[in-house]
This record gives C-alpha cells, structure tokens and sequence, in this order.
C-alpha cells in the first residue's frame, strides 16, 4: 500500500548501535564467527540483590503515576546527593524507560535547537530532526588528557548559529563520553557551565556513565549550573541493566514548568515503567556494600580491557587516546590515510565496512557519532567477554594482565590480533 509517510521518516535510519547488534545476531545465526565490537552492552551478571527484589515484587502489577514511584525518586535524589552534593528539596525526579527517553523528552520541552559537540551518542541528533529542530555541532578536541570542549568556541559557535538565524538553547554533555571513553575534566565544565549560564542555555547532562570513571571520580556539570542543568542517567552502564530499561531525570524546581512538561510527555507515551523493576531497583541507589562493590569491580575490569585496546592500537601506530570511562575506544586511522585510500577506504564508513568484510570484526563508523565522513574514526567497544567469568576470575584474585585476557577475554586479544594483521597487510 502506498501511504505517505512523515519527512523526518527518511532523514535516519535504524540506529546503529542497534543495527550493529542486529547484524551479529545474523551473523551468529548463520554460524559465523564475529569480533563484536559495535554495541555497547555492559556484559557482567545482574546484581543478586536487585535480582531477588525483582522477584519479590513481581505480584506489583498496577500503574505507577506518570513521574514513577515516590520512594524510589526520593532514594535518587538522596543517593545523588552524596555524589554532587544536590539539596534534594530543589529538584524533583523523573523515572522512565531507559535514560534515551528521558533525553528525548527533554529535547522536546525546551524550545530551540540543540547544540552537540562532535563526537556525540548516535540518538542525540536523530531525535532533535524528529521534533523538527536544528543540530548545531560544537567542535571538539581528543587526547589523553580527556574531551575538550573550549568554552570561547562554544560562546562563538552559539553566536554565530544566532547570526545565521538559528536558536540554541540547550546542549547535550555525556562524560565519560560515548563514543570516545573520554570525560570532561571539572575545569572544563566549570567553564562551559558559565558559558551556558550567561547565553541562557539549558544543560542536559548525560551522566549514564558516570559511575564507570575510572579514577573513581564522579564529575557532574550541574555543580556549576544548578539551575539550568537536567541529569539524565540510569542502569545500564555501571550495574549491566541495559535491558531493563530504566532511567531518570534529576529536574531543578528552579526551571518552571518543566517536570509538569516531562510529566505531560510520560502520561501520552510510557506511561510508567513496569511497577516491578522501580520496586526493586530502589535497591540500586541505597549505597547497599555489595552493589557498590559489584560497580567497583565491574569499573576496573572495564578500565583495564579497555585501555588493554587503546594500548594495542596505539602499538600499531593507531590515533587512540586512553580511555577515562566507560567502555569504548574512539582510535583515528589518519596515520594510514594514504595506505587505506590505496585500497580505495577513504570514508569511516568504508573502513568499517571492510573490516567487518575482510575481517569478521564489527564496528561502528565516525559518521554514526557525527564525524565528517573523510575522518577515519571507529568507535569500539570493549565488551566482548563472558562478564560473569571474568567478574568470577577478577574477585577470585586473578591479576588484570596480558595472561587475563587471553584465559578470560580470548575475543578481545583477537582483536588486537585483527588489527595487527590489517595494519600488516596495510603496510605490504
């Protein structure tokens, strides 16, 4: 049947991170064997804890209200004020199906384009083209030291979109960040913090995975702008409930209007989360002994595989930071640039493809974070390891060394591996 659709419709496609995960399970189906590392899906074994709550409260079958249940947003709100020392009497909180939809209801309650420093998560410009607003990139810069954004480049990037007629109003900030495993050093964010303050910009801070940093710090830019700044984050990084799909927003009172809006959005959409899972996850924000342990574990393991990656492609001449958090890598291939275009990869898109071709190893391009295509950026995840094992041979006292990955995490050494002989076979 031929029916019109909506414009919007043709400007995206699957996301890729979900597109990416789809093809491996095809792939494994028809019994390839595939490197994956194009989803970020935090592998490690749910909590026991949250677990048994879970099955406790199965029996709770009725609707929550649309903001989510009392005592959990109020166990947020105190748990978070040990982290960024908040007032829990400013600011109210939104539970929801996974933190991208509370980012998505956030872009639509405030009016005006979004600003988005590039590199950013793939979903931040798709839903801004979804409500019909602009995407003005924010440039950045990437090294060992971290994620820059400059604060006078941002001030003149948000003047000059002014002058060309458009209306930044709000900025999307993920520290660590997805895609790089780089984080935004307190400094920084006090400085962009300012900036957004005195050109009355409305900060969502995506902090999901903030408590993977791995100098144990966690940072948080509404400390410099807490009446301009929404915190959005959830489970699925730092305690593996990716497919629980539960997120929050932490909303100042200061902003009004805006929980009603939020409120608004959740009664016409989700509704609620499944009353089960906001029952057992209070658990998760209780600062039980075993939960925070279990995401202390889970970040050094994740440290140490990842920056195991950045080392080995940096070995083989590869551009690659080290990563400060989550898990991600973000290397650049411009020191093959002529190399890759003999062999006509002149895209990031081309490389990832040929890698996944020649090589059995799934990536995702630069262009799906909003890379330029001609940058030969790859992002990588580090997570393609039985978590339960290596969690088991981590508490168990076996070192985070060269002999860990290859008994524990043999799908990570092959990648290095694979990178090796394409570099090799590169160089012939």
């Amino acid at each position: 049947m031929d029916i019109e659709l909506n414009k919007f419709s043709n400007e995206f496609e699957l996301s890729p991170t979900l597109a990416a995960n789809e093809a491996v399970l095809r792939f494994k189906a028809q019994g390839k064997s595939i490197i994956h590392m194009g989803f970020g899906q935090a592998p490690f074994p749910v909590p026991d804890r949250i677990k048994n709550a879970l099955c406790d409260h199965a029996h709770n079958n009725k609707y929550l209200q649309a903001l989510g249940l009392e005592e959990l947003r109020n166990t947020i709100l105190h748990y978070y004020k040990a982290l960024v020392s908040i007032d829990p009497d400013k600011y109210q909180v939104i539970i929801a199906p996974g933190s991208k939809l509370v980012l998505y209801g956030l872009q639509m309650a405030v009016k005006g384009d979004l600003l988005m420093p590039v590199p950013s998560w793939v979903s931040y410009a798709p839903q801004a083209r979804m409500i019909g607003t602009e995407v003005i990139k924010v440039p950045t810069n990437l090294n060992d030291a971290g994620y820059h954004i400059d604060a006078s480049q941002l001030k003149e990037t948000i003047i000059s979109a002014r002058e060309k007629g458009l209306n930044p109003t709000k900025i999307i900030l993920n520290y660590p960040s997805n895609p790089t495993g780089l984080t935004i050093g307190d400094n920084e964010l006090k400085e962009i913090a300012e900036i957004c303050i005195e050109e009355n910009i409305f900060i969502i801070s995506d902090e999901i995975y903030g408590l993977v940093s791995f100098d144990g710090e966690y940072r948080s830019i509404l400390k410099y702008a807490p009446d301009n700044t929404v915190i959005s984050s959830g489970l699925s990084k730092h305690l593996s409930l990716g497919g629980w799909r539960f997120g929050f927003g932490i909303i100042p009172k200061s902003i009004n209007g805006l929980t009603d809006m939020m409120q608004n959005i959740a009664s016409e959409t989700w509704s609620c989360v499944p009353s089960p899972v906001q029952y057992a996850v209070i658990e998760a924000y209780k600062g039980n002994e075993d939960i925070e342990r279990y995401i202390k574990d889970c970040c050094d393991i994740h440290c140490f595989i990842n920056q195991y990656i950045a080392k080995g492609l940096s070995d083989l001449g590869v551009i690659c930071p080290l990563p400060q958090g989550g898990f991600y890598n973000y290397p650049n291939f411009l020191p093959y640039k002529d190399k890759l275009s003999n062999i006509d990869i002149k895209t990031s898109q081309q490389l990832s493809k040929y890698l996944l071709e020649e090589y059995g190893l799934v990536s995702l391009a630069g262009t799906a974070f909003g890379a330029d295509p001609q940058i030969l950026t790859l992002r990588l995840s580090g997570c393609d390891y039985n978590g339960e094992k290596v969690l088991n041979a981590y508490r168990s006292g076996k070192d985070l060394n060269e002999q860990f990955i290859i008994d524990h995490a043999p799908n990570i050494k092959e990648a290095i591996c694979i990178f090796e002989r394409f570099i090799a076979n590169l160089s012939r």
